[in-house]
């Protein structure tokens, strides 16, 4: 995902490359599989959450203090981003987490990518234009992207590709109403 790219988050694979190395501060991204707590002898909470993401699967360690302020966004099921220190020891990687959030907001924070918005006929155009122009009044808060329109008629030489010279609001939302209009061949962020 584009988004988790900008924020600099790193697949399991990439951590444990990068472990090799020495210790350092990742952020991953990854769906809950489950989480064990226990009690330490004093009487402290931690838990063991298992994760996995394209590259495979992995746990991570939670004390206390950071267990208290995560444990609402590591139930089953639930896409993560979590900070956690990366260590290799007796070549397994051991995750300490840090911080634990909703994969969600960090993909809000990272702010909208473009379109590129690839069209079958000139038609379609003026609908893209008016969907982007109702976009632009109700998605106030939107973080803004360029869009760039790529017009695929067999009647061309080839793609003719149009940028439109100004930011527009760019959500999950706006991208899927325009992918949905007839004519619209595809729809990627760039």
């Amino acid at each position: 995902m584009p988004a988790l790219r900008r924020k600099q988050v790193l697949t399991l694979d990439e951590v444990t490359e990068k472990a090799r190395s020495g210790p350092f501060i990742a952020k991953m991204a990854g769906v809950v599989a489950g989480r064990q707590e226990r009690k330490s002898a004093r009487g402290n909470r931690f838990a063991f959450a298992q994760l996995s993401d394209p590259s495979g699967a992995y746990e991570v360690t939670l004390f206390s203090e950071t267990l208290e302020k995560s444990r609402a966004f590591l139930e089953t099921g639930a896409q993560v981003v979590l900070t956690a220190e990366a260590t290799m020891e007796a070549d397994q990687l051991k995750l300490l987490g840090r911080s634990v959030g909703p994969v969600d907001a960090v993909v809000a924070e990272a702010g909208a990518t473009g379109l590129r918005v690839f069209v079958q006929e000139p038609q379609v155009l003026s609908t893209v234009a008016t969907v982007l122009e109702d976009a632009a009044g109700v998605a106030k808060g939107a973080a803004k992207g360029p869009i760039q329109l790529c017009l695929m008629d067999p009647g061309l030489p080839g793609e003719v590709e149009m940028d439109l010279g100004q930011p527009f609001p760019i959500n999950p939302q706006i991208k899927g109403a325009i992918k949905s209009l007839d004519g619209v061949i595809s729809v990627e962020e760039i």
